[in-house]
């Protein structure tokens, strides 16, 4: 049984990240359900990694070098994945006004385009002000609990949303996660929150999951309308949308 759930969760990550796990794995429908329930530890990775890349170079190099060395942590351990998403996304919601065929067949091209280019500016510019900020308060804790709370709220979002299309990547998770796999991952979240209490109360935690959620159904909102559903582009937007709102939330509390 371990077993089969450590493959679930080598499966997951060997998905949505970039970190060489050279072992072939079953990947049929039923594995990425099973997998889908390590979302969130995907997060912890990514923040894991940019963590470390934090405390080595800390007493080192300027704080702004080290918030670019931080954004590309992040890029290399991810592949752009997300960023790509929320490229995607807005090129395919916002360049164009007219049916879901046609936004979707915009949101698969692989050129990029006024909205993709602003967004990924946008994120970026966001992401490097934030991690200065971090650098400059010591509070690397922020650097794993965002893309934490991002890839929560990707689990989510695929657990609620339906597929937009019959094919793509994101179908291995939308529409495959089941009441099991989200109460692990509600389970990962409790843990981790527990554990973060001492450096953010759990009011401030709460606020954050209210924020996220709130964020999250009125984005689902818009796929909706825009696309009768959602897309693995969509995900990837949902997970820097709220990575985004959690690191501006918790560096503007008082704490």
């Amino acid at each position: 049984m371990l077993i089969e759930e450590f493959k679930s969760f080598l499966l997951i990550v060997q998905f949505m990240t970039r970190i060489p796990i050279n072992i072939v794995l079953p990947c049929e429908d039923r594995n990425f359900k099973r997998a889908s329930a390590y979302i969130p530890l995907i997060g912890m990775i990514v923040g894991a990694s940019q963590f470390i890349v934090y405390k080595i170079f800390y007493n080192y190099i300027p704080k702004e070098f080290l918030s670019v060395l931080m954004i590309i942590t992040y890029i290399c351990i991810t592949g752009g994945f997300h960023i790509d998403g929320l490229g995607d996304t807005c090129d395919g919601f916002f360049a164009f006004k007219g049916g879901k065929d046609k936004i979707i067949d915009i949101m698969k091209d692989s050129r990029i385009g006024t909205y993709s280019c602003m967004a990924i500016i946008i994120d970026i510019l966001l992401r490097y002000i934030s991690y200065e900020k971090i650098i400059g308060l010591n509070k690397g804790y922020i650097i794993i609990l965002a893309p934490f709370m991002g890839r929560v709220a990707l689990q989510i979002l695929a657990y609620i949303g339906k597929a937009a299309k019959e094919t793509g990547s994101g179908n291995f998770i939308i529409n495959n996660i089941s009441n099991r796999e989200l109460i692990i991952g509600f389970i990962i979240l409790a843990l981790t929150s527990y554990s973060m209490n001492s450096l953010i109360p759990f009011l401030y935690q709460f606020a954050l999951f209210f924020i996220s959620l709130i964020i999250l159904l009125l984005f689902y909102g818009l796929c909706k309308n825009k696309i009768g559903g959602i897309t693995g582009d969509n995900l990837g937007a949902m997970n820097e949308i709220i990575e985004l709102t959690a690191l501006i939330f918790i560096l503007s509390l008082k704490i």
